[in-house]
């Protein structure tokens, strides 16, 4: 599914415009992907700091992410090289295998909301038109899959998951929002 954006709109999810961070990773991502790949954090995760303010708007609008500050500010996210994610490569996409990637990158683009139900991440989703107009990713960003769709049940047939396996992955990411709040 996620191969057909380059070729449609010439960018993907893993390509972002300046100023804006890819995928908010935990502690255990971090572990996962440096035993995974054999790579020091540093080279594939960096800092964004964000004010007090920003992160309890974060953690409000993201009930998965609720404790994920309590250590401070700053959000762990995917380093970029020349604007894509490091692990993201043009003609391929991501050459994490899917058991290794960060859990934000597997959920995307479903998103748990303040009120318990499920849907999609729509901050970075605009038309195809806008988005093929811009080149891509950045402020008129969007998914294939969801402009695609009529029902969230066709996203998730296009990528072959199922509203349980989002469930599990969402209770996975509280398990390590926790762990990660910890400090561990």
């Amino acid at each position: 599914m996620c191969a057909r954006c380059p070729r449609v709109l010439g960018r993907s999810c893993c390509e972002v415009s300046e100023g804006e961070h890819l995928a908010t990773l935990t502690h255990a991502d971090v572990e996962r992907v440096a035993a995974h790949m054999g790579l020091s954090p540093s080279r594939f995760s960096e800092v964004e700091w964000l004010t007090l303010e920003e992160a309890l708007e974060y953690e409000r609008r993201r009930p998965l992410y609720r404790g994920y500050f309590r250590q401070g500010p700053a959000r762990l996210t995917l380093r970029r090289r020349s604007g894509a994610c490091v692990f993201h490569d043009a003609r391929e996409g991501c050459v994490l295998p899917e058991e290794v990637r960060p859990t934000a990158c597997r959920l995307y683009p479903f998103e748990l909301w303040p009120d318990g139900t499920w849907s999609l991440q729509v901050e970075r989703l605009g038309g195809v038109e806008e988005a093929r107009a811009e080149g891509g990713a950045g402020a008129g960003a969007v998914c294939l899959a969801v402009e695609e769709a009529e029902q969230l049940e066709d996203v998730l047939a296009a990528f072959g998951t199922s509203r349980e396996a989002l469930a599990a992955l969402g209770e996975r990411l509280r398990a390590e929002v926790r762990q990660h709040a910890r400090g561990a």
